[in-house]
């Protein structure tokens, strides 16, 4: 943390480092710390949706008579957001924009509950 309490300043004695190191120690003594990056770290949790780390979504549907697909996005980034609220019938509603890095299309998924997907029939 720095303590600088004249930004004008050139130098300023008063500023405090924060990161262990004296002023007098040797580029070794800095090496020791660099290399040991893991100890450098903490996890920060996301404060907005777009800091959220890419992720994938699974599709999966089903219908009444037992008939299912799936596909998937891949490398899903999300880009912005936003939320409307309705009075009129008390929604209120939450949107997002995103990037992704791939498509699988939705397909036809074995059930043993259909006996027929997609017109071919099934046999177990």
């Amino acid at each position: 943390m720095l303590d600088a309490p004249d930004a004008n300043a050139l130098f300023q004695s008063s500023i405090v480092r924060g990161n262990g190191l004296s002023i007098g120690d040797t580029i070794d003594q800095l090496d020791d710390i660099v290399t040991d990056v893991y100890g450098l770290h903490e996890l920060a949790l996301p404060s907005y949706s777009d800091q959220v780390l890419p992720f994938d979504i699974t599709l999966a549907a089903a219908n009444e008579y037992g008939a299912m697909c799936a596909g998937k996005i891949l490398g899903v980034e999300i880009l912005n957001e936003g939320s409307g609220i309705s009075v009129d019938d008390a929604v209120s509603e939450a949107s997002a924009t995103f990037v992704a890095r791939a498509i699988e299309p939705m397909q036809a998924v074995p059930s043993k509950f259909a006996s027929v997907v997609g017109g071919e029939v099934l046999r177990a």
